[in-house]
């Protein structure tokens, strides 16, 4: 027995017989709701792990083909400019040579006697 301010409480031993835990009648109900609600989640983790690995796999693949058709791209475009590009440089140095040999060349109102600049 315990005192407690001038109130009395007994205590009366558990009987080692009788069952501690004693079951609810909606245990079940209860254990299926949950087990539905672990099953729902499980299934939106799931589907959230396939749409990532769709997303990263179409993401890779265009990524891949997008390089690929980059470098095909300017491959076909540095070929086809290949013609521009020479007729350009030899315009250019056709140009260059006609202004070293105009440069080179006596002008009509210099004194022949004046001897010409060295080129480098």
């Amino acid at each position: 027995m315990r005192g407690k301010g001038g109130k009395t409480i007994r205590l009366n031993p558990v009987d080692e017989d009788s069952p501690q835990v004693t079951d609810h009648p909606a245990r079940a109900n209860l254990e299926a709701i949950m087990d539905q609600k672990l099953f729902a989640q499980r299934i939106k983790s799931e589907r959230a792990a396939a749409y990532w690995f769709a997303a990263s796999l179409w993401g890779v693949t265009g990524l891949a083909m997008g390089a690929i058709m980059g470098v095909l791209l300017t491959m076909i475009v540095q070929t086809g400019s290949v013609p521009f590009i020479r007729d350009n440089i030899i315009a250019g140095t056709a140009i260059d040579e006609a202004r070293d040999s105009v440069n080179g060349r006596d002008g009509l109102l210099r004194d022949p006697a004046e001897s010409r600049p060295q080129q480098p």
